[in-house]
């Protein structure tokens, strides 16, 4: 069957461990042992960490006889994880796919490419879906009574949840890419509006939430109310909390019947968008070009910036820490009544709320990893970056600094802005802007290393770099490592010393492990490079 042959080949190119991570797993004992030790860490870190606050959230709504709100929470995280999936995919995976040129002369139903394309797609959603709603599932049947019928009905349902999202936010998806693209700044458009609709979900969901001390503890109201508006949401938690069989067959019944409309629907629309996306545009440009001698470090950044803002996946991964510390340093300034009351609860249990100020701004700062992937980035291309009369360590370190530039500034406003509003100590706040920047730097060049030894330059589209790869992976990591370290050490001396020193302390473990990394990348850069 031509659809299974499809789909071989499809998962392959998808799902292969040496295209999701860009290396195979039998070359090296040692990225083996790094692959595992990071994904196990990634894993625990989300179902412990999430679990933990849905634990707690199902003991509470046991006492008030209101478990079935927690299948209200898997069903629409669920749905909106699976929107935000296809608003960044399905354009790519279906109307502007990069393969089309190859598929389309071949004797194949158009229809079943479109299957195809769609169970992958689908397959990446199932994934993420099901990982995040782990936690909260294991919460709802630890508190209910485990049932295999039950069970059975969660996992069905949840194959059926992102099926009517997937037919109605990828004509939204297209419809954005079509409105941006007939606009000179299209890019920088299609980016804004991805961003508003996260941001204004973000704050929708978290807005009820500050004045609780389980965050998810807010949105049982949000939860409820939206879930009154959608039928599947209805028929889901009915078909599993109480076992009702129509309500089960009504959400699979819809769902199917959605979707095969769907296919059906967009069969000749698929056919038209990949062949408008094969022509090329010309125009006609009289302005004389010029010539423009800068230096090389200052061209590589400038190239880098480029590059950030012409991949709408590539600026809303790693733009969102920048983003979201801009809007903190607004906020703080507006919040910090409420926050000088929580800092003084701290300070009368005895703990310091400046750790907890840099490890929040820390790990904002670990979202952006681009000097672990820019270098993949390059792609096809990476030859005619070896041929230039440029050295390796200068190319390594044009991307240090442009990591450096995305983070460093905003940053210190977040920060500067803290300090402003809640009245932290000059000498305190000095060091701790310091500390930040060591941080960056750090964080930054360890990612260029990182690049170094797990490049992915065999790539379908930077989607595979910029979420899959294992210098993305590795990049969050190093910053996670590096607050780790630091915390450490202030966990252990902060009864002995005060928080400047031991700032001071961490600054210069920091300086002295980015001098470290720093010689490394002049003396192995250009041998490494010649290897790739």
């Amino acid at each position: 069957m031509m659809y299974l042959k499809l789909m071989k080949v499809f998962f392959k190119e998808n799902l292969a461990f040496k295209r999701i991570l860009g290396t195979d797993l039998k070359s090296s004992k040692i990225k083996t042992i790094l692959i595992i030790l990071a994904i196990i860490y990634g894993f625990c870190a989300v179902l412990l960490g999430f679990g933990f606050m849905f634990f707690e959230l199902g003991k509470t709504l046991v006492q008030m006889d209101y478990l079935d709100l927690l299948l209200d929470f898997v069903f629409i995280y669920a749905t909106f994880l699976s929107v935000f999936f296809i608003l960044f995919r399905a354009n790519g995976y279906l109307f502007h796919y990069k393969d089309y040129d190859i598929l389309a002369p071949l004797p194949i139903k158009n229809k079943t490419v479109i299957l195809a394309k769609m169970t992958v797609m689908l397959t990446f959603i199932y994934l993420s879906v099901f990982i995040i709603v782990a936690p909260i599932v294991f919460s709802y049947f630890y508190y209910s009574g485990f049932d295999v019928i039950k069970l059975l009905a969660v996992i069905v349902l949840l194959l059926m949840a992102p099926l009517i999202p997937l037919a109605i936010f990828s004509f939204v998806s297209l419809l954005i890419a079509n409105f941006s693209n007939r606009f000179r700044i299209g890019k920088a458009l299609n980016i804004i509006l991805m961003f508003a609709f996260f941001l204004g979900f973000m704050f929708l969901s978290m807005s009820s939430s500050f004045s609780e001390t389980n965050p998810i503890v807010g949105q049982m109201s949000l939860m409820e109310n939206i879930s009154k508006y959608l039928i599947t949401s209805v028929w889901f938690k009915s078909a599993i909390h109480e076992g009702n069989i129509w309500a089960f067959f009504g959400m699979i019944g819809l769902s199917l019947a959605v979707v095969t409309i769907f296919v059906f629907a967009v069969e000749k629309l698929v056919i038209k968008t990949n062949q408008r996306g094969l022509a090329t545009r010309t125009s006609r440009n009289n302005k004389q070009v010029v010539s423009k001698s800068r230096n090389i470090i200052v061209n590589i950044i400038a190239k880098e910036f480029k590059k950030f803002f012409s991949i709408t996946i590539y600026v809303f991964n790693s733009g969102f820490g920048p983003i979201m510390m801009a809007i903190g340093g607004i906020a703080i300034l507006f919040l910090k009544e409420d926050l000088i009351a929580y800092i003084d609860v701290f300070e009368g249990l005895g703990l310091s709320f400046e750790p907890m100020l840099l490890l929040v701004i820390g790990f904002m700062m670990s979202t952006v990893f681009t000097s672990s992937i820019s270098l993949s980035l390059e792609g096809k291309n990476f030859w005619i970056l070896k041929t230039l009369p440029i050295k390796a360590e200068t190319v390594m370190f044009g991307k240090m600094i442009f990591n450096v530039l995305l983070t460093l500034p905003v940053a210190f406003f977040a920060l500067f802005m803290a300090g402003i509003a809640l009245k932290i100590n000059f000498l305190n706040l000095l060091v701790m802007l310091f500390y930040i920047a060591t941080l960056a730097f750090l964080g930054s060049i360890l990612g260029s290393i990182i690049n170094l030894h797990f490049p992915k330059f065999n790539y379908i589209n930077e989607t595979e770099v910029v979420k899959q790869s294992l210098g993305a992976l590795l990049g969050m990591f190093a910053t996670w490592l590096i607050l780790t370290v630091n915390g450490l050490l202030y966990y252990y001396l902060n009864s002995y010393f005060d928080f400047a020193l031991l700032m001071v302390f961490n600054i210069l473990i920091n300086t002295f492990a980015f001098c470290g990394a720093f010689y490394y990348i002049k003396s192995r850069a250009q041998v490494i490079f010649n290897k790739l």
